[in-house]
């Protein structure tokens, strides 16, 4: 393993999240990227020395299945390879980019319509890049932290998107109910709640962020406004593996970049410092990365 991703679900594992469903300590990561160590007998697809990036286990939690590691174990069809151009590690985490690529698929924009993005973190930054090659009309961005603002304001060409900061003040009476799609990337309840009056009758609420806890909704006042309620969790993905193999000559391509989102780069050693950061948010952190070569990447290091 060359890098691994710092996932929210890792950031929930490290702070004690899943202590109800597995003992600690346990293995996990699941943004890996590597290079082809050793190879089973009956392997084809792959050479020693190919780059590759790496699916998640499907037996989370045993030795050799999380990426949070110098080896991971994986089977042949698990494994998506990846071009070597000289790109950073991290900057070819082919697993965030998948799940957005499955979040556009499940909530496909058509020509003119207008989208809300709640949540502009790393995710919603890589579901952003998406949008901006839509055919949406207008592009509006709802978040609280500036780094996340800043980085929305540049996407796309100039006045397809708006970014509004939800620090400053209500979200105008005119928006509300007059969006035709809106993501959700937050992952909390008041983003959740924004998310859920920005739709227009009979649009899209599509939840793209995982909830920990329980939510209370009125589903009769969805029912009344007949809106279509996604989830567009990788796991309703069709073929979540398609999802990694058309991501590849996105990012091959830089249509999809991860290097602006990328903020933190440390050594395991330094794991503890990137994942208070993670939680707290605190330095500017928008993404965590865990490297194992001990070498370092201009302009995306540890504070």
């Amino acid at each position: 393993v060359e890098a691994c991703g710092i996932c929210t679900w890792d950031l929930f594992i490290y702070s004690g999240g899943f202590r109800s469903f597995r003992d600690f300590p346990f293995y996990f990561g699941h943004e890996g990227v590597g290079v082809v160590e050793k190879a089973g007998p009956g392997v084809t697809r792959f050479q020693i020395g190919d780059r590759v990036a790496l699916r998640e286990s499907r037996d989370i939690g045993s030795i050799g299945t999380g990426h949070m590691a110098e080896y991971a174990i994986q089977q042949e069809g698990d494994v998506i390879p990846l071009p070597k151009d000289g790109k950073a590690p991290e900057h070819w985490m082919i697993e965030p980019v998948a799940c957005c690529v499955n979040a556009i698929d499940l909530a496909p924009i058509k020509p003119g319509q207008r989208v809300a993005l709640v949540g502009s973190g790393f995710m919603g930054g890589i579901l952003l890049q998406l949008l901006a090659m839509s055919p949406a009309s207008d592009i509006s961005v709802f978040d609280l932290r500036k780094e996340s603002l800043e980085y929305a304001g540049s996407v796309g060409p100039r006045g397809l998107v708006t970014v509004f900061d939800l620090g400053k003040g209500p979200v105008p009476k005119d928006l509300k109910g007059s969006f035709d799609i809106v993501f959700e990337t937050a992952a909390v309840e008041p983003a959740f709640r924004l998310s859920d009056e920005l739709v227009k009758s009979g649009g899209t609420l599509a939840i793209f962020s995982w909830h920990h806890h329980d939510i209370s909704f009125d589903f009769g006042r969805w029912h009344v406004r007949g809106i279509n309620v996604l989830n567009t969790s990788p796991a309703a993905a069709p073929n979540f593996t398609d999802c990694f193999q058309r991501s590849v000559p996105l990012m091959e391509s830089g249509r999809i970049d991860l290097a602006p989102l990328v903020t933190h780069v440390g050594t395991p050693e330094e794991a503890a410092a990137l994942y208070a950061d993670g939680l707290s948010k605190d330095n500017g952190y928008i993404k965590g990365v865990i490297r194992w070569d001990q070498e370092s990447t201009p302009g995306s290091t540890l504070p």
